[in-house]
C-alpha cells in the first residue's frame, strides 16, 4: 500500500513538473513570437515614416546676412522646391542699399576710397545637390545684377548690368529649435559677371572691376 501511494505521488509530481515546464516554454515561444511581430510593425512603421518624409517641399526665407551688412537698408530673400531626391531649385533676390562703410570694407573691396554708396538689385537662380554630409549642398547658378554706385560730394553717377553665371556652397538646417518647418540656410555664391564693370572713378574714389564677385547670405524662413 505504502509503495502504491508513493508512487502515486511520484507520479502527481512528475505531472505538475513536465506540465510546467510545458507552460514556461509555450510563454517563451509566444514572448518571441510577440516581439519579432512587434519590430516587424516597427520595421514598417519607420519604413512608411521615411517613404512619407520623402516628399516635395515649398520654403521661402529672408536674408539677414545681407541685411546686417546693411544696417537693415536692405529687402533680399529665397523662394524655391525641394525634390523627392533632396535636390533644391531656388531663385535668389536681392534688392540692397549699400553703404558707405560695406562698400569700402576688407570683405566687399568694391571701392577704393570714400564718399560712395551703392544699390545693388538682382535675381540668382541655383539648382542644388547634396554632397558628402546631411544638409550641405552645391550648386550651378546663373542670375542678373544690376549695380549703381553714386558719389556722395560730386553726385557722379555709374550704371551698370549683367548677366551672371557662377556656383554655390550652402549648408542648410532644417526644424531648428525642434520647430517644424523652421531652418536657415548659410549660402556663400561665387559669380563670373560676363560684361562687368571696368575700374572706374567717382570724384576721388575708384569703383572696381567687378569681374568676380561674391555674397554671403544667412537665409531664415520656413519649409511647408
Amino acid at each position: 500500500m505504502k509503495h502504491k501511494l508513493l508512487l502515486i505521488t511520484f507520479i502527481i509530481f512528475y505531472s505538475i513538473g513536465s506540465n510546467a515546464q510545458d507552460l514556461a516554454l509555450h510563454h517563451k515561444v509566444s514572448e518571441k513570437r510577440r516581439n519579432a511581430t512587434d519590430y516587424s510593425s516597427e520595421m514598417n512603421s519607420s519604413y512608411k515614416d521615411s517613404i512619407q518624409s520623402k516628399t516635395t517641399n515649398f520654403f521661402i526665407a529672408y536674408d539677414l546676412g545681407e541685411a546686417v551688412f546693411n544696417q537693415f537698408k536692405s529687402l533680399g530673400g529665397e523662394a524655391g522646391i525641394r525634390f523627392k531626391n533632396d535636390h533644391l531649385l531656388r531663385l535668389a533676390f536681392t534688392y540692397l542699399y549699400l553703404s558707405e562703410k560695406h562698400l569700402s570694407s576688407d570683405f566687399a573691396k568694391a571701392v577704393d576710397g570714400k564718399n560712395v554708396k551703392g544699390k545693388q538689385v538682382g535675381f540668382e537662380f541655383f539648382y542644388d545637390f547634396p554632397v558628402f554630409t546631411k544638409g550641405l549642398y552645391i550648386a550651378p547658378s546663373f542670375g542678373y545684377y544690376d549695380h549703381e554706385y553714386t558719389h556722395t560730394v560730386s553726385n557722379e553717377k555709374l550704371q551698370k548690368s549683367s548677366f551672371t553665371v557662377g556656383s554655390a556652397i550652402s549648408f542648410v538646417e532644417t526644424d531648428v529649435l525642434k520647430i517644424k518647418g523652421l531652418y536657415y540656410r548659410v549660402s556663400l555664391p561665387l559669380r563670373f559677371t560676363l560684361d562687368p564693370i571696368q575700374d572706374t572713378q567717382l570724384g576721388d574714389t575708384t569703383v572696381k572691376n567687378n569681374r568676380f564677385d561674391n555674397s554671403i547670405w544667412f537665409f531664415v524662413g520656413f519649409q511647408f
